[in-house]
């Protein structure tokens, strides 16, 4: 399964820079770990987040997460879960470390862009997004 990348690069404490390449069906999916490496932060900050996502209704589990068996070296079959870029954005913003915060405003920035850029965008839930 290609999983698409997001990349952050700090070049400095009040700027980063930012490499997305999406998955063939235009998402990011990352594990839990991933993610909380990409914002450096705990495991258990991620896991606590999500938890709370999931309870508030804010994202429905079983449409921002897929499961895929795996293989250990060691022969023993385990379970992966991956998360997608819906997820990942909403832990940003739920998140409080440095990385994270750069991160918003980064986001921010591109949604700013997209507004001067376009007069008009059109978001339709469970469709693309379309720029006038």
């Amino acid at each position: 399964m290609k999983r698409g990348t997001i990349t952050i690069r700090n070049a400095n404490s009040k700027s980063i820079q930012v490499s997305i390449e999406l998955s063939e069906d235009g998402t990011v999916w990352m594990t839990k770990n991933e993610i909380a490496s990409l914002f450096n932060v705990y495991h258990s900050s991620v896991a606590a987040n999500l938890k709370s996502l999931f309870k508030s209704g804010g994202l429905l589990e079983n449409e921002v997460k897929k499961e895929c068996p795996h293989t250990l070296e060691n022969g023993q079959k385990c379970i992966v879960e991956y998360f997608n870029l819906e997820v990942i954005l909403a832990l940003c913003y739920r998140m409080d470390s440095p990385i994270c915060t750069l991160f918003r405003q980064w986001v921010a920035k591109q949604v700013s862009t997209s507004f001067k850029k376009h007069s008009q965008i059109i978001v339709q839930l469970g469709t693309a997004t379309t720029m006038n």
